[in-house]
């Protein structure tokens, strides 16, 4: 077999064809990387809207009020009134309380219950929820209320044999068992 010669300029226009070849090959290249980063900014923003919509649409665990929340409600009030006896310190303020004074411990202790959600749970929900607030707070002070006259009627033989006594041990009480309630209300939220 001979060889054939291949001449200075069939190597040039092959050089220069190749030359060409990679040219567009770079430019097409350079093309699709172009297009990829488009793509993977369209991508990325894709998945912050994604993002902000799963938590927009997702319920918040403090924007309803379900069986679990009753039940950790009452033992957290059971709790906030049983532990350290803090009934039995109940019982001696009261004994020192007008009823003026027991009067306004009910509200006193409601509004301190507000505060202590709100600073704890509520600043994480949207302002137009918000209004959930009195109605978890509300369900939760009956709780506590309830608690209370659980407790000492349990625990105190002579509760309930006058109203007044009994009206300003409860009165003591609450506060302790709205705490103890709205402490437990927040554990555990998802």
């Amino acid at each position: 077999m001979a060889k054939k010669k291949v001449t200075l300029e069939e190597i040039n226009t092959k050089l220069d064809s190749l030359t060409k070849t990679v040219k567009k090959i770079q430019k097409r290249g350079v093309k699709i990387e172009t297009e990829e980063r488009t793509e993977l900014a369209e991508l990325k923003k894709l998945e912050e809207l994604e993002a902000q919509i799963k938590t927009s649409v997702e319920p918040h665990p403090l924007k309803k009020i379900t069986y679990k929340d009753v039940a950790k409600g009452a033992l957290g009030a059971f709790i906030g009134v049983v532990a350290h006896y803090t009934f039995i310190y109940g019982i001696h303020v009261a004994a020192e309380l007008d009823m003026v004074r027991a009067t306004l411990l009910f509200p006193l202790s409601y509004v301190l219950g507000g505060v202590f959600l709100y600073v704890t749970g509520f600043r994480k929900v949207s302002r137009k929820m918000l209004w959930f607030l009195p109605v978890r707070l509300t369900v939760l002070y009956a709780i506590s209320l309830l608690m209370a006259i659980g407790v000492l009627y349990l625990f105190h033989p002579e509760f309930a044999h006058s109203f007044a006594d009994s009206y300003k041990q409860v009165a003591a009480v609450t506060l302790t068992a709205l705490i103890g309630a709205c402490t437990a209300d927040l554990i555990g939220q998802e």
